[in-house]
């Protein structure tokens, strides 16, 4: 098992939001990609990849988030996540950050939330042409961050 995973998180029919699953698409085929690091599309749902984050030193999460920056801007969030998202809408539906915490109280895993700035989600496929241009620059961001993880010197065969 490879120490490092990235989970690509979105909606892929909800344009930007989606764009957590094309940068792991796009990472997937890339061959800066460390040998120590697993790529995956994990949609919408966390925790139906426990099972994938065990044993892991280190889990990367690429997330959309909608705020005010620059779209494609990458923000960096390292455990834990304090008043990062503290509010709880719905009973039945968590934040990814409050789902990574939940994850932390079982799985012995650090988790690093990367989250890429988009201007708004709505309906549609395919990334806006604001993030399509910015791709080549959130990839790069992203494999900085994996890189740089001491745990990419690793690698089991």
């Amino acid at each position: 098992m490879k120490p490092l995973l990235l989970i690509g998180l979105g909606n892929l029919l909800m344009g930007d939001e989606g764009v957590g699953c094309f940068v792991a698409e796009r990472l997937a085929e890339d061959p800066r990609l460390p040998e120590s690091a697993e790529v995956m599309c994990g949609g919408t749902d966390m925790f139906r990849y426990a099972d994938r984050m065990e044993g892991r030193s280190r889990v990367f999460v690429v997330d959309a988030l909608q705020d005010k920056g620059e779209p494609g801007s990458v923000w960096v969030f390292e455990e834990p996540f304090p008043g990062l998202d503290d509010r709880q809408e719905h009973a039945h539906h968590l934040s990814v950050c409050q789902a990574m915490a939940l994850l932390g109280m079982t799985l012995a895993v650090r988790f690093t939330l990367l989250g890429i700035s988009i201007p708004s989600a709505a309906a549609g496929s395919g990334l806006s042409p604001a993030l399509t241009s910015r791709m080549p620059a959130i990839l790069d961001r992203v494999l900085q961050e994996i890189i740089g993880a001491p745990e990419a010197l690793l690698f089991e065969i």
